[in-house]
């Protein structure tokens, strides 16, 4: 019974808070910016003023590119996007992203550790931003309001079969004793099943991170109904919300399953003890207006991030 009311709530979507912030349009979880005092939050888009063009035109804050001047600009965008927040880009925390399970915590604000094989961090530092960026990958953000700590997490569909995000949880609590049920957590913009047509492999690899009974077999068939979809997927798929100005084709065989990695990683979560947790309804692949696309730009494109940062209110400041 419990595992079905945890897929209930891991299925439901919002549709998130976009906003203009000094011209860059950003997008909040209406969760998480219940604790905008103490807590800053934002996921990027692709609009805003930067100058590169083709693939990473606009707000990109991917660096690992050839093009020295895409570079250049992606490293000028975080700096803006830091600005605007209030947060001091010196402290910025960055990891590498090579779709891992690992998480590390930031204990020194002035440290700069090896993070290359990173995917994801937690600190309980006040005015320490963490920055992760995103092309269809599922980012998540974890605050735990009494401890006051912060993760984030980089969750493509191996870090999903790495259950990284319930890794960030685990950290959390043996490193700063955080306590689970004091936990909530945000689930971006990502790819969404309508554009995701995938393997079995994959699916299976998905199944086997969810804590299910060892005889199962009939809870794991409700799982996998809910959280992977096989229906034909033919014709336009009309765009959510705000400008409906590109329609996507996303076309797949009845047979080719296609995994819902956003609502994985919040069953994940909730698995996990997680008190609440709040889905964004936005598909990355939908909104080439709104966001970078890996799967539909073909493979060259640009990145959007999600950004988190303690407020330096809870007095936990260690510059």
């Amino acid at each position: 019974m419990m595992h079905t009311i945890h897929l209930e709530q891991a299925l439901r979507t919002n549709l998130w808070d976009v906003n203009d912030r000094d011209g860059l349009t950003l997008v909040q979880s209406p969760l998480l910016a219940q604790y905008s005092e103490r807590l800053t939050h934002a996921f990027t888009t692709r609009v805003g003023p930067g100058t590169a063009s083709g693939p990473y035109d606009f707000f990109n804050l991917g660096r690992n590119v050839p093009d020295d001047a895409v570079k250049r600009t992606a490293l000028a965008n975080r700096e803006r996007l830091c600005a605007v927040l209030g947060a001091n880009h010196d402290y910025l925390k960055v990891p590498g992203q090579v779709h891992s399970g690992t998480v590390v915590p930031i204990l020194e604000a002035t440290a700069k550790p090896d993070m290359a094989n990173v995917d994801g961090v937690s600190t309980n530092l006040a005015a320490v931003p963490l920055l992760l960026h995103f092309a269809d990958c599922v980012p998540v953000i974890i605050y735990e309001k009494k401890k006051e700590l912060v993760s984030i997490v980089h969750a493509g569909w191996r870090g999903t079969a790495q259950a990284i995000a319930a890794n960030a949880v685990k950290l959390m609590i043996e490193e700063w004793g955080g306590d689970v049920s004091q936990m909530v957590a945000a689930v971006g913009p990502a790819i969404g099943t309508c554009c995701y047509p995938t393997g079995e492999d994959v699916v299976e690899q998905l199944l086997l991170t969810l804590s299910l009974p060892l005889d199962g077999s009939l809870v794991k068939a409700q799982m996998a109904h809910g959280l992977v979809k096989r229906e034909s997927n033919q014709g336009r798929r009309e765009l959510q919300g705000l400008q409906e100005t590109a329609v996507l084709h996303c076309d797949s065989p009845q047979s080719q399953p296609r995994p819902d990695l956003k609502a994985f990683n919040a069953m994940q979560l909730l698995l996990a003890g997680v008190a609440e947790v709040d889905v964004c309804s936005f598909c990355t692949a939908c909104r080439p207006d709104l966001f970078y696309s890996h799967r539909q730009s073909g493979g060259k494109t640009g990145r959007q991030g999600a950004i988190a940062m303690l407020n330096s209110t809870n007095g936990r400041l260690n510059h």
